[in-house]
């Protein structure tokens, strides 16, 4: 909770210095997020005769914000770079009666038409329209959905997972998992759209990018209550878009309005409650929490907004049943005639220090047992558990804690100048669960996590025709990955070899148990992204054209120990029984390797220039062209391929030999018997 505590209050502070520095930029280089609907449309006279230079303005309602323009020699008029929400249309031009229609709701990149028809009158006269607006998209050849508000809040959402929103549009499938597990936040999920690949989907948060650079999924997305509205764009999109080919996935997050607003939630699941499965042995067992609030309102009347959020998550479920095979008190005797019978499986063991001779009635002598196997079965497996066979059965418990943050201003300076900052912050806390006793239970990794993001963006109107939209966007993934803090490694054990792991262990024995695992290595993978981009869109006559910028830095700091400590496997290829390999101490393989790091660095650039071109009513033609190369991706330090050395022992010779491994090794390796160890590189 300390680091929790600790990380929320330096976002705050960092979104609070940013938003001030920001204010002291020069209007000129201030900007919003990229745009994210649009408002067009013609003005006539009662005889469909154009109207130029009629004042149009587009207020939304919960902030009374006032978006303006003037329509052109054809009556036309354009308002780009709208934030979602209500609003009122009105129009007013001189010799006419007032125009105003309510009812007008946008959603993420909309480009709707709202035609108005002017009628002779005073300007004290006021024609009022109460009704929804068309939604037709009128200027993009994309295809696109757009989950609103209510439908956020209607969906069913298991675990409350923003991205299954993405799922419920249809086109779209979940990809297999090759890019996301120990490496990634926890929730990060391969989706597919319209036959696209997994990681080829863009994710955008607030118009930041929200796309987790080192394996090209979803950094996580706040909790359901917070978000305003979620739209998936695929199928030919501008070339504003860019980056990942097959979708672009938007989402926008709520923001203050002038009245105030908020929730408390809390969601339970268990499975005490629910009925049993036909299929099941027993009823589900997970128990999960959700439970939060959010809350927004105005601090200054039609100026400046905020909106804050939590929800955190509880998880708890009994184990699952899991059975594997340890040695028993018999073998510990040198009795292996139960595990070596046809009712356990076995076979007649062989003596691998007798040129493979038979050992008489598959009985040992104790005094040619491994003392680190026999350590390694007293001290740290549940023998006594086990059967005749030695099988036994044992739960890992599932955990799995998470605590969302959310917290985000807006400011209206005046009509042509608006500015927001916002800040996520994501935690997930799975920790080992070895206890000190059990080996058995250190199969499962434990994970700290943790995602933030920061956003700040502006708009500024430099007059009817000309909108900027800029957004600065900060993106850091932490991935703690690691075992238990308690310590157990070869040498602790008793084997005579470096250990450069205090508290990682790793053995597998055939059909039989194993300790840790690969994803269990300690480790992390760590990434930052720093994000500027800029979009212009300029209107003149008939053509709206648009151009702009995206860049991204991005820092991959990673490093993984997998065979830090060793990887001693027994396959039953000395005795004929994997666990008699084990209890004898002699490996079938031995690989040890050094670490891996790496801290990769990559830009991510792309300009693009866009128009739209409104040949007539009824018919629109969209071009443009985007320039995105690929860099490479350096290490830091100038590091290439990272060396590593292996030990092997090859199965086929029984003679034992001490070799000397590399330098890096402390100690020549002792304790299981390697036959023949050969030192490679």
């Amino acid at each position: 909770m300390i680091r929790e505590s600790r990380s929320t209050f330096v976002g705050l502070f960092l979104l609070s210095m940013s938003v001030l520095c920001w204010l002291a930029l020069p209007s000129s280089a201030r900007a919003q997020a990229v745009a994210i609907a649009q408002v067009s449309g013609n003005v006539t006279d009662s005889t469909g005769g154009a109207i130029a230079n009629a004042q149009v303005r587009m207020i939304e309602t919960e902030k009374q914000a006032a978006h303006t323009t003037v329509t052109n020699a054809q009556g036309e008029y354009v308002l780009p770079g709208l934030p979602v929400g209500p609003y009122r249309l009105e129009v007013t031009v001189s010799g006419f009666k007032d125009y105003a229609q309510t009812g007008i709701v946008l959603q993420v990149n909309n480009n709707v038409q709202i035609n108005v028809a002017m009628q002779v009158g005073s300007l004290s006269e006021k024609v009022e329209v109460s009704a929804t607006a068309s939604m037709v998209e009128t200027k993009e050849n994309s295809i696109s959905s757009v989950v609103d508000q209510r439908g956020i809040n209607d969906l069913p959402l298991n675990g409350r997972q923003a991205t299954q929103l993405i799922m419920s549009l249809g086109a779209a499938s979940y990809g297999d998992a090759g890019d996301t597990g120990s490496k990634t936040f926890y929730s990060s999920t391969r989706i597919s759209v319209a036959g696209g690949q997994g990681n080829g989907t863009a994710y955008l948060l607030d118009g930041g990018d929200n796309t987790d650079a080192m394996s090209n999924v979803n950094l996580p997305f706040p909790f359901p209550d917070a978000l305003q509205e979620f739209s998936v764009e695929t199928s030919a999109v501008s070339s504003r878009f860019g980056i990942h080919p097959g979708a672009t996935v938007n989402v926008v997050t709520k923001s203050g309005s002038n009245a105030f607003h908020g929730d408390l939630f809390e969601y339970l699941r268990n499975g005490d409650l629910n009925a049993r499965n036909f299929f099941a042995l027993s009823r589900d067992s997970l128990k999960r929490n959700q439970y939060g609030g959010t809350a927004g309102g105005r601090i200054i009347r039609d100026k400046l907004f905020f909106f804050g959020g939590f929800q955190g998550t509880i998880n708890r479920s009994n184990p699952p049943s899991t059975s594997t095979r340890i040695p028993t008190a018999a073998m510990l005797n040198g009795d292996f005639s139960a595990v070596a019978s046809a009712a356990c499986g076995g076979k007649p063991m062989t003596n691998p220090f007798a040129g493979g001779a038979p050992f008489p009635g598959n009985q040992v002598p104790v005094g040619l047992l491994n003392a680190v196997a026999i350590k390694t079965a007293t001290q740290y497996l549940p023998i006594a558990s086990a059967d005749q066979c030695g099988n036994v059965t044992y739960g890992i418990p599932i955990t799995g804690d998470e605590n969302q943050y959310i917290g985000r201003v807006d400011w209206l300076q005046n009509s042509k100048h608006t500015l927001f900052g916002r800040y996520f912050v994501d935690t997930f806390k799975n920790p080992a669960t070895y206890d000190g006793k059990n080996l058995l239970t250190t199969t499962q990794a434990g994970n700290l996590e943790m995602a933030q993001s920061l956003t700040v963006g502006d708009n500024y109107v430099f007059g009817p025709g000309t909108l900027n939209s800029f957004h600065a966007t900060f993106n850091r993934r932490r991935d703690d990955r690691g075992p238990t803090s308690i310590p157990i490694n070869p040498t602790l054990l008793g084997i005579n070899m470096y250990s450069a792991v205090p508290n990682f262990l790793l053995f597998s024995v055939t059909g039989g148990f194993s300790t840790f695992c690969g994803t269990c290595a300690p480790g992390h993978f760590n990434v930052n992204a720093f994000q500027v981009a800029d979009d212009v869109d300029i209107i003149r006559g008939r053509h709206q054209m648009a151009f702009g910028f995206n860049l991204v830095r991005v820092q991959n700091n990673t490093i993984s120990g997998f065979q830090e400590n060793g990887n001693f496997t027994f396959n039953g290829s000395r005795t004929g029984v994997p666990l008699a390999d084990f209890m004898l101490g002699v490996p079938n393989d031995f690989t040890q390797t050094n670490a891996t790091p790496d801290d990769l660095r990559s830009w991510i650039m792309s300009v693009y220039a866009q128009d739209t071109w409104k040949l007539s009513s009824r018919l629109t033609l969209n071009y443009g062209v985007r320039w995105e190369p690929t860099f490479a991706d350096p290490d830091k330090y100038g590091r290439g391929t990272s060396s590593a050395w292996l030990v092997s022992m090859p199965a086929s010779t029984a003679s034992y030999t001490r070799t000397r491994p590399p330098d890096y090794f402390s100690k020549a390796i002792r304790g299981f018997r390697m036959p023949c160890g050969t030192a490679k590189r």
